[in-house]
């Protein structure tokens, strides 16, 4: 068999193998807070210091977000004000005014993506563009059809970013019009 013949076949046992995982709006434990809709998203990103309060940076301004009721509790309007030239800080708004806030998006950045206790948020493409995000208890594995069980398919979208908090106790996921958040129960 030929490499290509042989990634080919591998990319279908894959793909198999991810379609056996049960889709879910929400893991176990958790509930969907809500969702907002953003227009040109950037990036978003959770404070350090007030751990439920997530910053969302768009073309038409910045939102920061109380995650345990998805409402907006501070906004403006303004483009691109606040980002560093990197493009993966951002100072914050209203109560963060004072925090620089690592933003994950269109520009790399970071969010955790486990928590403390192991859960995680894993993003597989075997549709590509279009992204499959699974949320995985600890020790699960969405590749290994031994480690399935604790896997669930949280969405499939054109994901831009997605992450936990930094206590683990809120998780968000951005495409480029909407902003979705959970949180521990």
């Amino acid at each position: 068999m030929s490499m290509t013949g042989y990634l080919e076949e591998n990319r279908k046992r894959l793909i198999n193998l991810l379609a056996k995982i049960q889709n879910s709006d929400c893991p176990e434990g958790w509930e969907r807070v809500g969702g907002i809709a953003i227009r040109g998203f950037i990036g978003f990103g959770f404070s350090k210091e007030k751990s439920n309060l997530a910053l969302i940076v768009s073309t038409s301004g910045r939102s920061l977000v109380n995650c345990d009721s998805a409402e907006k509790v501070a906004r403006d309007y303004e483009e691109f004000v606040g980002i560093d030239d990197s493009g993966i800080f951002c100072e914050g708004i209203g109560e963060l005014s004072e925090e620089h806030i690592l933003i994950a998006g269109q520009n790399g950045g970071g969010l955790p993506n486990s928590t403390c206790i192991g859960e995680s948020l894993i993003c597989y493409s075997p549709n590509w563009p279009q992204h499959d995000l699974y949320f995985c208890d600890p020790s699960a594995d969405p590749l290994s059809e031994r480690f399935q069980d604790g896997c669930i398919k949280l969405r499939t979208d054109f994901i831009e970013a997605f992450g936990f908090s930094w206590c683990g106790d809120y998780f968000a996921v951005a495409s480029n019009c909407d902003f979705d958040i959970w949180k521990r129960k």
